[in-house]
């Protein structure tokens, strides 16, 4: 048998994109046998004024401009905007990126984030490359720039994402609902009791889960400074990531708060942070919100990104599932609320793990297995013809 060769390509400006491909990647080393995965980021091998020119104004304006950002997101979803960036752009800042993946060869390409989606078929319309492409997303809803013609199916997170996408003129049959690709670990019956024990943790009081998530600037340590207003007393698992100096500013609010902190800086073990936890404070990341769906983990969401995230704080709020701290004066408000009511805290985990999706990273491996097949049989009895108009790989 062939070994199949597939190259997941993503656009790493935060960590959730880079989780969701890695999530993929185990899941179709799990499924198809013989399989090559190849995770690539189109930042590792894009020409450094891209990074200047495409990213860099992207977090300046997060940052310092947050309404600029929702404007120009705005104007997309209007379709004012038909692509992130010009064509002309992505070919020549990340003509090594396709040069890797000519060279590479995949029998299947999928995309995890909008500009690699556009760069997937810039590729494959210029020619470097001849196979299909499958769409990955990691948001509850779409934007126009991810229709593009050379995408083969879609797998969306919600049916609100689906219906967006056939709303822009995607053919229902290449939409697939399979949610948001996470690691089932999250999912895991972990004992809390043993989990509350080696985590140094006393079992007669709730553990708050603060996070930040993989991008976008949230002040962690204001926010736990403001949880020291709570009613009762609580323990706080505060995750910084990758930002060493965010680490250092919380180390300095040890001992100067009324509340037990435990630090973490860049950790594996999420899935055990959150199966101990009662309550999430994070940032509203597709792949975060998904993983604590996944936990059955009630939340509170606060510094959405202008835009997507603004969305998504909707659609959980719809769905009884988090609930939104507009300002920084609400957190201590609703932390309070929600660890005083139990009731309702069961009542939310019913229903975030009614509505989640933690076998997604499966059922993507799946879509993906059958275009191989498809493919497989195109390459061997099909002519050149088929790959101009239609897609030759439709399910």
């Amino acid at each position: 048998m062939i070994q199949k060769r597939v190259c997941i390509l993503t656009l790493g400006v935060g960590s959730g994109h880079l989780r969701a491909s890695e999530a993929v990647q185990r899941a179709l080393y799990d499924s198809i046998d013989p399989v090559e995965v190849k995770v690539v980021d189109a930042l590792d091998s894009a020409r450094r004024w891209f990074h200047w020119v495409y990213v860099d104004p992207y977090w300046w304006m997060l940052r310092n401009a947050p309404w600029l950002w929702r404007r120009m997101f705005e104007r997309r979803q209007r379709k004012e905007y038909h692509s992130t960036a010009p064509a002309w752009f992505f070919r020549r800042g990340c003509r090594d990126v396709m040069r890797q993946i000519k060279n590479y060869a995949p029998h299947l390409v999928i995309v995890t984030e909008v500009a690699a989606a556009e760069i997937a078929a810039m590729g494959r319309r210029e020619g470097w490359f001849n196979a299909p492409i499958l769409a990955v997303q990691t948001d509850f809803q779409t934007e126009p720039p991810w229709v593009q013609s050379e995408i083969d199916a879609y797998c969306v997170a919600s049916e609100e994402a689906r219906g967006q996408l056939i709303g822009w003129g995607v053919l229902s049959n290449r939409v697939l609902l399979c949610g948001i690709p996470v690691d089932p670990a999250f999912a895991l019956p972990f004992d809390k009791n043993e989990l509350m024990k080696a985590l140094g943790l006393d079992a007669r009081r709730p553990v708050v889960l603060v996070m930040g998530g993989g991008m976008g600037p949230v002040p962690l340590d204001t926010v736990i400074s403001s949880l020291e207003l709570c009613d009762a007393p609580m323990q706080i698992l505060a995750v910084a990531g990758r930002d060493r100096f965010l680490r250092q500013r919380l180390e300095l609010l040890r001992g100067r708060l009324a509340v037990d902190l435990h630090l973490f800086g860049w950790t594996e073990n999420v899935p055990e942070l959150m199966a101990v936890s009662d309550l999430l404070i994070t940032k509203p990341g597709g792949l975060t919100v998904a993983e604590a769906l996944a936990a059955g983990l009630p939340m509170i969401l606060t510094h959405p990104i202008p835009g997507p995230e603004e969305r998504h704080v909707r659609y959980l709020a719809e769905h009884g599932v988090a609930l939104h701290a507009e300002t920084l004066n609400d957190i201590p408000r609703l932390t309070s609320q929600l660890l005083s009511s139990p009731d309702e805290l069961g009542e939310i985990r019913r229903r975030a793990r009614d509505g989640s999706r933690p076998d997604a990273a499966h059922a993507i491996a799946q879509v993906a297995m059958a275009l191989l097949e498809k493919a497989t049989y195109i390459d061997l009895f099909a002519t050149p013809a088929l790959r101009s108009g239609e897609s030759a790989y439709l399910m």
